[in-house]
């Protein structure tokens, strides 16, 4: 145990790495929860109707190739911790339009709703790995 506190209390190189979820699961909790009211995802077909107002956030289609799974559920848990600026996804405060669900999703539904996340493949070769690369004209981000 001294030699992992000496490290900071984790072994050299560690990082989370969020456990694997059930996509098809994860669908239901997409549905459930009425992400579609701000979320399209090309060739899936969701309820018509819904509670939440819509809204305008990312198209989801393809973004499994760009993302992380601990990106997407650190955007799910607190979606203020980095901000896109540009299309309307920013309120008039500077925060994320997007609500955090910290505080009403579970864990198991978390990894299953970033597991269906992380299905959507893009059709291009175009991967993000990490903070750096370049952006939508038009759009910067910020980190907090």
């Amino acid at each position: 145990m001294k030699a992992l506190h000496a490290h900071g209390g984790t072994p050299p190189g560690w990082r989370f790495a969020l456990p694997a979820g059930d996509a098809a699961e994860g669908r239901k909790v997409f549905v459930s929860m009425e992400c579609y009211a701000c979320h399209q995802v090309s060739g899936e077909q969701f309820p018509r109707d819904s509670k939440t107002p819509r809204g305008q956030g990312p198209d989801m289609t393809g973004m499994g190739s760009h993302h992380p799974a601990e990106y997407f559920a650190e955007s799910i848990m607190n979606p203020n911790r980095v901000i896109v600026d540009g299309d309307g996804y920013v309120g008039a405060d500077g925060l994320s339009k997007m609500p955090s669900y910290a505080d009403t999703i579970t864990v198991k539904q978390l990894m299953d709703l970033v597991a269906y996340l992380r299905s959507f493949k893009a059709s291009d070769e175009h991967h993000h790995s990490g903070m750096t690369g370049s952006m939508d004209s038009g759009s910067s981000m910020k980190m907090k």
